[in-house]
């Protein structure tokens, strides 16, 4: 054997050597990049995120053809991620960082505090950074958004999180979600200020238009990202009563803008990896109807009878009832738009609905003020039923309230198969 050849021989068996430590060392989760396109690895194989935001209905959001559900925060990690592994799904993993977690007035330019938050966050990334479940961790969600210091800053403080975490947990990715509103001379400074996020999550709702020069454009981000939530349109987006109280629309309309945004989102093949719809549950964002997939009781949607075809190809059985109409009746006849109402006063409210099914149709009535602080409810929204003098289903008799202000009128349809139509009205109350 000559030299040449023995060198040959050990170059090849150190190769050999080096690929099956690299096969080892694979990360659990990773994303791979091939002709200019992303791909979400898990184990080995490709995975793609048919998810939903929230942990509630797990166990439907499995059995529908969902893979994976996104949190906001550690609170209850343990149960969700073991629920999470029960049932075969994943669990993007919140860290939440900054306002309000982080102390109304934190800030962030005073990195000796920053440290000690990301020493405290430590530990919890050691503890679940071998779970089953864990797909990712979402480090913060739209942090930029809530103060304590300049953009700048804040992105230059998640990648540090970033990196704390890359150290602790190298088998699994690190995403933020953003608005992906922000401009893009913003975005460029994603790329370079934020080299240890893998993923970008966009928390997009009506503005797809905006997200893909964000990505794609000469200033984009340019790596895999995902729509960390989406859905139907925001109560930021929406025109306003002539008071300011956003109108909500029916299930039908959230159900068709759903089916809009999805198929625009399946067209991108290249740098996509997946999505979270928003929000598994029931959620109390401007009303408690507005981003809700179920309602309070548990009731399905028909957004949910669209996501479970999205995601495995199958119809639902039964369908939702769909409202058509919903007005109060004053002395200009039946109104739904800038609805004044007198104090104390009479009226009557009526629904018009139908069921694809002929399922017989029963209705709940609500009337609750509105809400001016819209991400939680207040101490004084509550179902002002004591209101609500007469109710014989589609039609009811109520008294306006007696103290001047903003006010909802609610009708939910349910078809006793387990799901639920919803819409309501503005209204506001004048005293004489």
């Amino acid at each position: 054997m000559t030299k040449i050849t023995f060198f040959l021989i050990c170059l090849i068996l150190v190769s050999s050597c080096n690929n099956g430590q690299n096969e080892i060392n694979k990360p659990t989760v990773e994303v791979r990049y091939q002709d200019g396109k992303a791909q979400l690895f898990r184990n080995g194989q490709p995975y793609f995120i048919k998810g939903a935001a929230g942990t509630d209905h797990l166990d439907k959001l499995a059995m529908y053809g969902g893979n994976s559900i996104r949190t906001w925060s550690l609170h209850d990690a343990d149960s969700i991620l073991d629920s999470a592994h029960r049932l075969g799904l994943t669990v993007t993993l919140g860290l939440e960082i900054g306002r309000p977690a982080w102390g109304n007035d934190f800030s962030y330019w005073k990195f000796w505090e920053v440290d000690k938050k990301i020493d405290e966050l430590r530990p919890f990334v050691e503890k679940y950074k071998n779970h089953p479940a864990l797909l990712m961790w979402g480090v913060g969600n739209e942090v930029a958004e809530y103060g304590g210091g300049k953009r700048i800053i804040v992105f230059y403080i998640i990648n540090k999180i970033a990196k704390m975490i890359k150290e602790v947990d190298p088998n699994h990715p690190t995403m933020t979600a953003v608005d992906v509103t922000m401009k893009p001379n913003r975005i460029f400074s994603y790329k370079y200020i934020l080299s240890h996020i893998d993923i970008m999550g966009f928390n997009a709702f009506n503005s797809f238009d905006k997200m893909y020069d964000n990505i794609y454009g000469k200033r984009g981000w340019g790596k895999a990202y995902m729509l960390s939530e989406w859905g139907a349109i925001g109560h930021w987006s929406v025109t306003d009563t002539e008071w300011g109280a956003p109108k909500e629309l029916k299930n039908s309309e959230k159900r068709e803008l759903m089916e809009k945004y999805w198929d625009t989102m399946e067209k991108d093949t290249s740098l996509y990896i997946g999505s979270y719809a928003f929000y598994w549950g029931s959620k109390h964002e401007a009303t408690h109807t507005w981003f809700s997939l179920f309602s309070e009781d548990g009731a399905e949607t028909e957004s949910v009878h669209f996501l479970q075809n999205a995601w495995s190809g199958k119809n639902t059985k039964n369908t939702a009832t769909q409202i058509t109409d919903l007005f109060i009746e004053t002395t200009q006849g039946p109104v739904s738009d800038n609805v004044y109402l007198t104090g104390n006063q009479g009226y009557s409210a009526q629904v018009n609905a139908f069921d694809f099914e002929e399922d017989s149709i029963s209705f709940r009535w609500e009337i609750r003020r509105e809400e001016y602080y819209l991400l939680e409810p207040i101490e004084a929204n509550y179902n002002m039923q004591h209101l609500i003098q007469e109710n014989n289903g589609k039609k009811i008799k109520f008294q306006a309230p007696n103290e001047e202000g903003p006010y909802r009128i609610f009708v939910f349809a349910y078809d006793g198969q387990g799901n639920v139509a919803s819409y309501n009205i503005p209204f506001y109350v004048l005293i004489k």
